[in-house]
């Protein structure tokens, strides 16, 4: 592992004035984007400058996140954003991706070329961005008329951005949307699709001086770019509202991605290698979130059929799912695991195989203790602690003794450090059993875990700083050493070193 000083951050641009050795200062000036030091604890996080005070070296930003504390930083403090965030030209992107026909997919991506763990394979700018500024007196509208009736798909976000497309953009971009995948190309349009039509047309509704009257809509042409936002787009990071690219919507899904993604500068997508790729390899991201693929890979299959369509991934296709693990009934000290068929595995240790009784005894506890956890109020810190403890009798490597050690990390950390850093050991080593590969959330532990341990146990620098590596690297890797979460983990590496970022 290298040392901190060999971390180093993306320090400010500077423009040479001819002498190398002494490079000019950058400029600042009123709206620019930044990376700048947060007091509060000493990290980098984003923001626009608001004022310059140049003879003070200083300058007065908004942070990203609302803050409102902490906003004159001085110059030392302040980077520039990572160019890295800022969108490629299309045909860039196509230099760097190509589309193949899967029989089973379709559509899916791949790469041209080869990139290592953390390289950008390409930065893409949204086709669309459906937040409820864009048109707020239509977002209006559908919000009452959900309000009176709730539409079938409980939200309002995606029939306002097939709206939107249709009112706001231009044919080409249009087009893209509309040749997004569907399970249901020739579909009807939905009695809320009609139901809403009318809605405006009785209205009169009028936005940005578009007449649905004058220009009507087509009632399959909007249920169909319904559907291309439904099956296509991601939440917007800040807002209420989505956001849809046109390539990104060709990377299929895995349980098991090659890729993760971050936000860059004005909603592009970054897309990045997660594991090393050859070029010719598919590009694939998690359509779950990271807590969804530690779960089962039942109950995973059981959420990707919001999508309308069954993963057959590698862990998916694994004929044993490591993460339901039982306590073997006989040694009591191995474990056993299920399979999707309902049989379970030898034990590790004693080699031995549980009987038809036991394993169906089994396999109803699961099952009990499955609904228990999914209903369990996690802020009843007792009764989570009751159901964990008498979970540990019958689980082992179990995604839900991974869920209550969530909770219960949650809930000792500031009063019962000992207590919470057990859980949290107890997370990671799920996470790095179930599901090896770098995640926000394990990378978060780590971070979380060596924050604990610096407070506890603060003699161990090597314990807790080897956690802040561990976070950095995986951090670097999801989303970049110039990301606001990287630099977190950068900052602690240093400052437990005494040495200034």
């Amino acid at each position: 592992m290298s040392t901190a000083d060999d971390e180093k951050m993306p320090q400010k641009a500077a423009a040479a004035n001819g002498d190398d050795d002494e490079p000019m200062e950058r400029t600042w000036s009123k709206g620019d984007r930044v990376f700048a030091v947060w007091a509060g604890n000493g990290c980098y996080y984003g923001a626009v400058i608001a004022e310059v005070q140049a003879a003070q070296r200083t300058m007065l930003v908004e942070w990203d996140d609302k803050e409102t504390t902490h906003q004159t930083v001085t110059f030392d403090k302040v980077m520039e954003p990572n160019q890295e965030s800022v969108a490629w030209t299309p045909k860039r992107i196509d230099r760097r991706t190509m589309v193949k026909d899967d029989p089973n997919k379709g559509r899916c991506l791949f790469t041209s070329e080869a990139c290592e763990p953390g390289n950008v394979v390409f930065v893409e700018r949204p086709t669309l961005v459906a937040l409820p500024a864009s048109a707020p007196k239509l977002w209006e509208h559908l919000t009452k008329l959900h309000e009176a009736t709730p539409l079938q798909l409980g939200t309002v976000t995606f029939h306002y951005a097939a709206l939107l497309s249709q009112l706001k953009l231009e044919p080409m971009p249009l087009d893209v949307i509309m040749d997004k995948f569907v399970p249901e190309p020739d579909e009807e349009p939905g009695e809320d699709v009609n139901r809403i039509l009318q809605s405006l047309m009785d209205a009169n509704f009028n936005d940005d001086g578009v007449n649905l009257k004058e220009n009507p809509i087509d009632a399959r042409k909007l249920q169909r770019l319904v559907s291309s936002w439904r099956y296509n787009s991601f939440g917007h990071h800040k807002e209420d509202g989505l956001v849809l690219y046109n390539r990104i919507s060709m990377c299929s899904h895995s349980c098991d991605p090659t890729c993760c993604w971050s936000y860059g500068e004005d909603d592009a997508f970054v897309l990045r290698a997660r594991v090393n790729l050859n070029a010719g390899d598919e590009l694939t991201i998690s359509y779950l979130q990271d807590e969804d693929l530690l779960k089962g890979t039942t109950v995973r299959q059981l959420k990707l059929q919001n999508w309308r369509f069954t993963c057959a991934c590698t862990r998916c296709a694994l004929p044993v799912d490591t993460g339901r693990g039982f306590r073997c009934r006989k040694c009591r000290i191995g474990y056993i695991f299920a399979d999707l068929a309902g049989k379970i595995t030898s034990c590790q240790v004693c080699l031995s195989t549980p009987s038809q009784e036991d394993m169906k005894m089994l396999l109803h506890f699961e099952e009990e203790y499955v609904a228990r956890v999914e209903s369990m109020d996690k802020t009843d810190v007792a009764d989570v602690q009751i159901v964990y403890e008498a979970a540990l009798d019958i689980f082992e490597r179990h995604w839900i003794l991974y869920i209550m050690d969530t909770y219960l990390w949650e809930a000792c950390r500031e009063k019962k450090a000992p207590d919470a850093i057990e859980h949290q050991r107890r997370r990671v080593e799920f996470h790095e059993h179930y599901y090896n590969r770098p995640t926000f959330i394990l990378a978060w532990c780590h971070e979380e875990l060596g924050d604990c341990l610096q407070v506890q146990l603060p003699h161990r620098k090597w314990q807790y700083v080897q956690e802040f590596h561990k976070a950095y690297h995986m951090l670097a890797i999801l989303c970049g050493t110039a990301h606001q979460y990287t630099a977190s983990p950068y900052n602690k590496i240093h400052q437990a070193s005494g040495v200034a970022p």
